[in-house]
């Protein structure tokens, strides 16, 4: 059950890359898909590393904070492949509006329908259930930290984001105010 969590959780993360990389080529600016393949190259390579020597990361990625059980595994599983879910309903529910920086496109318009009727950043939300799963699944430090490290990374755009949407929609803090941050129904 271990492998095949391992395989599983991997699988979500390449599936992750691979729709996100498609995502990037489609769009229309040349400088931009540029951009966006490179930083996907970046972040293949870096799944690359902890997936693909798994074991090799296991044993040297911290002390076990929690054994892993088949609890565990299936837990990591299931968050996993519920964040990547999340993560790829926002993703269609964007369409072009989306981009690795926190811009605003020409034609911008603001993003109410699918998970954004719920979570003003669901594609963080998503991205970080994967995280989750993963930490879950490992039971390590360095997963968890890595956890930790990505939820203040998010946190910290999606203010980013929010102060330029504010200023961009009119109509954004009636959004913000009728919607969460990241977790619905509760932040």
């Amino acid at each position: 059950m271990t492998y095949f969590s391992g395989l599983l959780i991997a699988l979500c993360f390449g599936v992750f890359i691979l729709y996100t990389a498609m995502k990037a080529i489609r769009l229309r600016h040349g400088e931009e898909r540029q951009f966006q393949v490179r930083v996907g190259l970046l972040f293949v390579a870096f799944v690359a590393l902890v997936v693909v020597f798994q074991r090799w990361f296991a044993a040297r990625s911290g002390s076990v904070v929690w054994a892993q059980t088949i609890t565990s595994n299936i837990l990591g599983d299931l968050v996993t492949i519920g964040g990547l879910i999340l993560f790829i309903q926002s993703h269609r529910a964007l369409g072009r509006n989306w981009s690795s920086e926190v811009v605003v496109r020409e034609k911008h318009e603001l993003i109410e329908k699918g998970p954004y009727a719920y979570i003003r950043h669901p594609l963080y939300s998503g991205l970080l259930l994967m995280f989750l799963g993963m930490a879950l699944y490992c039971g390590r430090k360095a997963c968890i930290v890595v956890f930790v490290y990505c939820f203040f990374g998010f946190y910290f755009k999606s203010q980013m984001e929010e102060r330029l949407l504010a200023k961009t929609f009119p109509a954004y803090s009636e959004y913000k105010r009728r919607t969460k941050a990241l977790i619905p129904f509760i932040w």
